[in-house]
């Protein structure tokens, strides 16, 4: 499915805050799980990476099997948890990668 969906974190949103929007990319099992392989988010100034993992775990609850391993990538360097996010950011949710 290729679709662009605009939603909005309520959990770091409030009124009057200033907002950026990112844009997450969805690859393999998560794009299942979420159903969609790119949304357009709107993310109250200061979300960090951790924040919205954490906002995309409660909404989508098979995600948090995947928690610990998930690779995270921010503009297509590794995304640390801690990074705070910035207009325009381009955030990749990759599932572990298996092999041997």
């Amino acid at each position: 499915m290729n679709r662009s969906k605009s939603s909005t974190i309520e959990a770091y949103q409030t009124a009057g805050g200033r907002t950026l929007k990112v844009n997450v990319k969805l690859y393999a099992s998560f794009r299942e799980i979420v159903g969609t392989k790119e949304e357009t988010i709107d993310l109250k100034e200061g979300t960090t990476v951790k924040m919205l993992l954490d906002d995309y775990v409660r909404r989508f609850p098979q995600m948090a099997r995947y928690r610990e391993h998930i690779i995270l990538s921010v503009n297509k360097e590794y995304g640390a948890p801690a990074r705070v996010l910035r207009e325009g950011d381009e955030v990749s949710f990759l599932p572990p990668v298996s092999g041997g």
